[in-house]
């Protein structure tokens, strides 16, 4: 399963794929002259992001990293399903659907605080963003979220997960005791 990143989770993604013992392979990311985002999956990258389920790494953070994760989620569903319409060049390579398996990792989620309505007409901004993601994708784990009941009903299966035990831990063993 190779773990893959735009530009907002690189080390995380690279250091994730180093522990899975699998593939890290680097999503290409740029903006334009007039600041639009760009991604695309590196054509050598195509046949191993079609041959397996792939875990994304990418955050909601700011609001480019929003952005810039619907785009990479978006390039690779249409790579897995083997859509080529809208190509204006050719396309040498396979083109069946593959099916499912594209897994969203959010080491930060952009909003989280933005969980309910203090006024009529408000948007609840965590949930918004939770629905466009999971349009796109067919798992997704966030770490260390704010209220992970706002994310409930999301089409996407969900996984809340914390660091909190690794942090405990590392304070523990590396800490003075007579620092607590």
């Amino acid at each position: 399963m190779p773990v893959l990143s735009g530009a907002s989770g690189v080390d995380i993604a690279s250091g994730l794929a180093v522990i899975l013992g699998t593939q890290y392979v680097a999503l290409e990311s740029r903006r334009f002259p007039d600041g639009e985002a760009y991604v695309r999956i590196p054509p050598e990258s195509i046949e191993s992001v079609r041959s397996e389920s792939v875990v994304l790494v990418s955050n909601t953070f700011p609001d480019s990293g929003i952005m810039q994760t619907l785009f990479l989620l978006g390039a690779l569903r249409d790579v897995r399903k083997g859509d080529l319409s809208s190509l204006k060049g050719d396309w040498e390579g396979e083109t069946h659907d593959v099916g499912p398996g594209i897994f969203l990792a959010i080491p930060y989620y952009g909003y989280a605080r933005q969980d309910k309505r203090f006024g009529f007409g408000e948007s609840v901004s965590a949930k918004l963003v939770a629905d466009l993601i999971s349009e796109l994708c067919d798992g997704v784990v966030i770490l260390d979220l704010h209220a992970p009941e706002v994310l409930g009903g999301m089409e996407a299966d969900i996984e809340f997960v914390s660091s909190m035990p690794e942090i405990a831990e590392s304070l523990r063993r590396d800490v003075s005791p007579d620092l607590f």
